[in-house]
């Protein structure tokens, strides 16, 4: 496995040489002895971490600072001085250094240092590729999903499976938005990447895999296998991927919790696209301002309930019987395409459930219920 990569740019011999002798086990150390040798070795690798005196004949160590940054925005860089003082190193920091050490330096502490930037480097282009991918994923997927209308037109199958890729492609592009925001704030100021957009980014896309994976399936007409589900996994992995698409109508979406043995029987991934596509039109349903969806499940009897209730116009009393029927839509121009319900109704159906639609009774929005028969 290669050694990262540790560059020192430093004119005096004996600390330059020093940091060669204490990384040379750790790291593939390469030291220079000026800011132009530096730059043309910046330029011919990719270090990890680099390590540069301020005080240097010629260019200065702040003067090469900018020219690093303008070459690697990404790379850590500790800068190294014998005369410190408060002014230098705000300075250095200001034009983008990730540290700051006085000569002459603990070895100990250089060590830790070291350790610690050259993980930041690797975790922020981990994270900056994984960010540049899943813009170029999300742009051809919701290409192709803009062709929903085109699909449609080639049949039932069709337009149901660009139906279900749609929420999930959400997901993927509201996390993906969120990343892209937080690095241009920089908001990380050093600190290890909180990986959970990206686990959220990883099961959407998983997501994705198994409807493209139901759908061929059912392509062929394989029957999918029944397993015991626990109810609450999938309403909270839902529930959490409906916190990212509310924010984005600066809406909440709040869970309430219900008991961990409500378990089912049936097929993971239907009872995901069920749920999911209430929980959807819930979001879509809200108010502009203050909009809320409140999702929870719990034990009735021999049944499980799963309750989606949300605080937009509700349904219209004279329409609530044929909002489940195939492509019936109260939508209008916005682009539904009238099968959320439709498709809803009989995944519950078919596990042996119920599909309820009903008006909140304070009069303010809209309550949906999948029954479905518990698992003893």
């Amino acid at each position: 496995m290669p050694k990262d990569r540790l560059l020192v740019i430093d004119d005096e011999l004996g600390p330059r040489e020093s940091l060669r002798f204490l990384f040379k086990d750790t790291y593939d150390v390469t030291c220079v002895d000026s800011v132009n040798k530096g730059i043309e070795e910046l330029k011919k690798v990719q270090p990890d971490c680099i390590i540069t005196d301020i005080k240097m004949p010629g260019k200065t160590g702040i003067q090469g600072l900018k020219e690093i940054r303008a070459l690697d925005p990404h790379v850590s860089v500790i800068m190294l001085t014998g005369f410190g003082s408060l002014d230098t190193a705000q300075e250095a920091i200001r034009h983008g250094a990730t540290d700051y050490l006085k000569k002459p330096f603990d070895t100990d502490e250089i060590r830790e240092v070291i350790a610690d930037h050259v993980k930041r480097t690797k975790i922020n282009r981990k994270r900056l590729a994984a960010t540049e991918h899943l813009k170029i994923l999300t742009t051809q997927l919701q290409e192709q999903l803009s062709t929903k209308a085109q699909l449609a037109s080639l049949g039932e199958e069709s337009s149901e499976l660009v139906h279900d890729l749609g929420n999930p492609l959400s997901v993927i592009n509201g996390y993906v938005q969120i990343l892209i925001k937080d690095i241009q704030e920089k908001r990380f100021d050093g600190k290890e990447l909180n990986v959970t957009y990206l686990e959220q980014i990883e099961k959407s896309v998983a997501r994705c895999r198994d409807m493209l994976t139901l759908w061929r399936e059912r392509s062929r007409r394989v029957d999918s296998s029944t397993k015991r589900i626990v109810l609450g996994d999938l309403v909270s992995e839902i529930a959490t991927n409906a916190q990212t698409l509310a924010r984005e109508k600066n809406a909440r979406v709040l869970l309430n919790t219900g008991p961990e043995d409500c378990i089912i029987e049936g097929d993971n991934m239907q009872i995901f696209r069920a749920i999911q596509n209430v929980v959807g039109n819930a979001l879509e349903a809200l108010p502009p301002e203050n909009g809320c969806v409140r999702i929870r499940w719990r034990k009735d009897g021999s049944r499980i309930l799963v309750e989606v209730e949300d605080n937009g116009t509700g349904f219209p009393p004279e329409k609530i019987a044929d909002l489940q029927t195939k492509y019936y839509t109260t939508k209008g121009q916005s682009g539904g395409m009238g099968l959320g319900l439709f498709i809803t109704k009989n995944i519950v159906e078919a596990h042996g459930g119920s599909l309820i639609l009903a008006n909140n009774a304070s009069g303010t929005g809209a309550c949906v219920t999948l029954t479905f028969p518990r698992l003893s």
